[in-house]
Order: structure tokens, then sequence, then C-alpha cells
């Protein structure tokens, strides 16, 4: 397999196969690939990247724009509780849709997609959704 220090592409790439980088990886225009990509360092794109099969990365994903998932988005560590105790509280509901609001965009089993996002008006963090 042949092997680069540095590869500047400056149209469309596109991978028929598998990606590894042990770098890091910046991607200014569009870049498809059909099979797995592996980035060991952190990844950024600035155009769009379409991933058949799956990406893994050891380092850090920063997009300027959207990250659509099919499936899931997953963050695989386990989470600590922080010292102290709960407070209980309850998921706000917000009827009225803020345009482009930031969040986690879900669809609901309605087929409507819902924005889940933190909501610190009151001074106490709640988690609050509304129709995207």
């Amino acid at each position: 397999m042949p092997t680069f220090d540095s590869i500047l592409v400056t149209g469309n790439q596109t991978i028929q196969q598998d990606l590894q980088v042990n770098g890091n990886q910046t991607i200014m225009g569009a870049l498809n690939i059909v099979g797995n990509e592996t980035v060991s360092g952190d990844m950024q794109i600035n155009g769009n990247q379409s991933i058949v099969n799956s990406l893994a990365t050891g380092g850090d994903v920063d997009a300027g724009g959207n990250v659509l998932a099919v499936g899931r988005l997953s963050a695989s560590n386990q989470p600590s509780l922080p010292a102290g105790v709960a407070v209980i509280q309850q998921v706000r509901h917000y009827f009225l849709p803020v345009p482009n609001q930031p969040g986690l965009v879900l669809k609901g089993t309605d087929g409507l997609d819902y924005v889940i996002f933190i909501d610190v008006s009151s001074g106490t963090p709640s988690l609050a959704i509304h129709l995207a």
C-alpha cells in the first residue's frame, strides 16, 4: 500500500475502500468514502463528508454545519454522577419553536423532528424540548 507524507486535493475526493488517518484531517471541500474511515487525531470538515459505512475517530469531530445521523448519535463512555443530591426537575415543553434552535434534534414517534436543549432561564438547568 502506498504511503504519503501529505496529500493535497484541490477538488473532490472519492475513496472506494477504507481511509485511515494517523494524524489530523482537515477537509475543505467534499469527501466521499464508500468504506470505513478511521482518524486517530482531530477531524475538521469545512465542506461535506459522506461515509457509507462507519467513522471512528480518536479525537474530536468539529463541524461548522450540521451533523446528521440516520441511526443514533451516541456517547460510548459511561457518565459519572456528580457529588451531592440531585434536584428533581421537570422536562420543559415549549409549544412555539425557535427557528434554527441549537440543540440535539431527534425524530419523535409522530415522525416530527424535536430539538432538545438545556434551559437555565429559571436559574436551575432543565431539559427543554420543542418542535424543530
